[in-house]
């Protein structure tokens, strides 16, 4: 008699691995995201409580406010500081069994192995060069210049210390979801960026069998109800002045929406449920394909209308 087979292999990774297979050109992709999503979705980086009460939020929302705005978090910074490291750990990983390392440090010893960019990251977070209470408070403040300009004076990639830190920040940002979703429940947001942390949305989800529009944060997975045919960047609900584009045929799941009022665009997919926050950079990935499409029509995933 033969036993069930149980499937063992972790539903994130076998999600990257099924879009590797489908879309070849993803892999380099979907193996950096197969090393780090999993440290991000079993992180347990806890907050402070959010002092605030239900009409608190409420007066937040109704003045366009997102709630954690203006707020001081109570945020672990050694547990941060821990996290950046194992992601910068697994990127470098990644990095070595898929090219050379890139030559090492000024003065390094010649027998030393040489350091690729997120190993760099990683040796200055060791070395407590890579200052997380000087860093975080810019991060969460969506000074990206700063942060640049931080990692710069250290000799660092840049745009990947952004990265590792923005992704190291997501945890703490997903917990402070989960506490004020609740206080946010039935108070209206019409607006594309994210009602807890203000991050623009990554995507738009149409959920349940009735295909309700609803907006999902990718920096701490917040998701609400957004008008169906309005622009989520600057509002236009004018219909002569949006399009509609799709990969394929119109019973495709994936779909680009523009506006040439502003030069914006969003991706939407259905979803009969939310889709986990975990999984929301894979389904970003996943549709890659409408960002080249929207970007070589001239429209951009982020305006200032």
């Amino acid at each position: 008699m033969t036993g069930n087979i149980v499937d063992t292999v972790d539903p994130l990774v076998r999600r990257l691995r099924a879009l590797a297979g489908d879309a070849p050109e993803l892999k380099d992709a979907t193996e950096v995201y197969e090393a780090i999503l999993p440290l991000l979705r079993d992180a347990d980086l806890r907050v402070g409580p959010v002092a605030l009460t239900r009409d608190e939020v409420r007066a937040k929302m109704e003045s366009g406010v997102p709630i954690l705005h203006g707020l001081a978090l109570e945020i672990d910074i050694e547990a941060v500081h821990e996290l950046m490291f194992r992601l910068a750990a697994a990127v470098e990983a990644v990095a070595r069994e898929g090219r050379p390392g890139e030559p090492p440090l000024p003065g390094a010893a010649a027998s030393q192995e040489p350091l690729t960019a997120a190993g760099r990251i990683r040796l200055a977070l060791e070395q407590d060069r890579l200052d997380m209470g000087e860093l975080l408070p810019l991060v969460i403040d969506g000074r990206m210049d700063a942060v640049l300009s931080f990692a710069r004076g250290l000799r660092l990639d840049p745009d990947l210390v952004w990265t590792l830190a923005q992704n190291a920040l997501k945890p703490a940002l997903r917990a402070c979801c989960r506490q004020l979703a609740p206080l946010a429940a039935g108070t209206a947001w019409n607006r594309g960026a994210c009602f807890v942390c203000g991050s623009v949305a990554v995507l738009a989800e149409l959920q349940d069998n009735d295909q309700v529009k609803h907006l999902r944060c990718g920096s701490c997975g917040a998701d609400w109800r957004f008008r169906r045919l309005q622009c989520m960047h600057c509002g236009n609900e004018d219909h002569r002045t949006q399009q509609f584009l799709f990969t394929g045929d119109r019973r495709d799941s994936v779909r680009l929406e523009t506006c040439d009022q502003c030069g914006g665009y969003l991706k939407v997919i259905s979803s009969f449920a939310p889709t986990p926050p975990e999984l929301l950079p894979v389904e970003d990935l996943a549709t890659l394909r409408l960002d080249y499409i929207a970007q070589e029509r001239g429209y951009a995933r982020t305006v200032n209308p």
